[in-house]
């Protein structure tokens, strides 16, 4: 027999950011035109064995095509430059962008090959060499705090390590004021380890979202990503946010949208 599911939602909060250096808009010497502020948005994919097939196959999907709707959204943004990185990990984790892309002129190659444990920690320590300003955040015009969108189907394989490399991500300063989700998919969603890891990075349940199947999936990534973009780009929004919205009633993934992000009317706020 088929279940119904239901979610509780509660908010996806702005974090208070710690402004990290260099991340103040500066104004172009030509025509007095400002120049484009980079949002960095940052896919880290769970690549192990156990994503192999529909799963990847959901995920490539979905990410092609948010990335369409990122581009149009750049374009009715003027002063912002939507930039990509994707890290793939699984025993060892890998830049599959060697610094963050153009949203305007990234293309996306299908992730085919998986295979392996799943490390969390070596995502960690990945991140965490390349959020600074010599790095990824390297922008002319400064950066807005990233995106980070962490995919998963299950907890971590290195569970006596990953929390030592997390702690020491929990330093960067870039990380601190990021806005960060996890998408706990499938089996993921069900498991209390991948739930409370996954919590553990993002520092808050309510940014953890379960995919239980592959439809969920791919409004997932869409909802967290395009609102994520909107999330980090209005953390300079004066006055500030307004109080948070909370839902009532259970929420029948089937009936209704799979995200509310909290504290902003997004519906009225954004659109898409």
């Amino acid at each position: 027999m088929e279940m119904e599911e239901t979610f509780d939602f509660g908010e996806f909060d702005i974090p208070a950011v710690e402004r990290p250096p260099a991340a103040v808009p500066e104004l172009s010497a030509s025509a007095g035109s400002v120049r484009k502020r980079a949002a960095v948005v940052i896919f880290v994919i769970d690549i192990s064995g156990s994503m192999k097939g529909a799963r990847i196959r959901a995920v490539n999907n979905a990410i092609r095509d948010v990335l369409a709707e990122l581009r149009q959204k750049e374009t009715s943004a003027p002063s912002t430059e939507i930039r990509i990185a994707v890290l793939e990990f699984s025993t060892r984790a890998h830049w599959r962008t060697i610094y963050p892309e153009s949203v305007g002129t990234f293309v996306w190659r299908d992730i085919e090959q998986v295979g392996g444990g799943t490390n969390y920690g070596q995502a960690f320590a990945a991140l965490d060499e390349k959020l600074t300003e010599q790095q990824f955040m390297s922008a002319p015009a400064g950066a807005y705090p990233p995106l980070i969108v962490f995919l998963t189907d299950g907890p971590p394989s290195d569970r006596g390590l990953y929390r030592e490399e997390l702690a020491s991500l929990r330093e960067n300063p870039w990380f601190r004021s990021a806005v960060r989700a996890g998408i706990a998919i499938e089996e993921g969603a069900l498991s209390e380890d991948c739930q409370r890891a996954l919590t553990e990075f993002t520092e808050d349940e309510n940014s953890v979202y379960p995919a239980t199947n592959l439809v969920t999936l791919a409004r997932q990534i869409r909802t967290v990503t395009l609102r994520g973009v909107d999330c980090v780009t209005r953390q300079d929004a004066s006055p500030p946010i307004a109080s948070p919205i909370t839902p009532t009633n259970p929420i029948y993934e089937e009936t209704a949208p799979t995200l509310p992000l909290g504290k902003i009317d997004w519906d009225s706020d954004f659109s898409f």
